[in-house]
């Protein structure tokens, strides 16, 4: 059926991503160590039953959902591009400054790299060895949360206008 013509939905803007996770505790301190973010509030939802927390930056909020039997993140939703053959919200992004100066800490902390693209002209690709000399410096990259959530870094000054 063809959605009707109706005025757009004005003045929107982004209040927050929501992400179910397995391990409540080991969630926000990944998100607090490698994204940033601080908890602004916790709260329990009984009829569910599960824990959510909102982690705030200035300019974001994520909230996270920690239900009773919670599953883990299925294999295929973890690489990014089998995960574009499920219908869904595929990940969320982020603008950074300088993403290949911000990659030896990321690498060093055990963060979870899926894969690299060094040009946007080229696709992602997963490296043993995202430091390697005399590779490009990296234009993207996805990494994962501990429950497997995909998470798109892209190198802010290199995006076009």
């Amino acid at each position: 059926m063809p959605i009707a013509a109706v005025a757009a939905i004005p003045h929107l803007l982004p209040h927050h991503v929501s992400i179910a996770v397995t391990d409540m505790e080991q969630a926000i301190s990944w998100y607090a160590a490698i994204l940033g973010f601080e908890v602004e509030m916790r709260f329990h939802v009984a009829g569910i039953p599960a824990d959510g927390v909102f982690l705030r930056r200035p300019e974001l909020r994520i909230e996270l959902w920690c239900a009773h039997g919670v599953q883990p993140v299925p294999a295929e939703r973890r690489i990014p591009d089998a995960d574009l053959r499920t219908a869904g919200t595929k990940h969320m992004a982020f603008a950074v400054p300088d993403l290949q100066s911000r990659l030896p800490d990321l690498v060093r902390r055990g963060v979870d790299i899926a894969a690299l693209q060094r040009s946007p002209r080229e696709p992602m690709q997963a490296e043993l060895d995202p430091l390697a000399a005399g590779k490009p410096p990296v234009f993207a990259l996805f990494m994962r949360d501990p429950a497997g959530t995909l998470i798109e870094l892209l190198d802010r000054d290199r995006l076009p206008a």
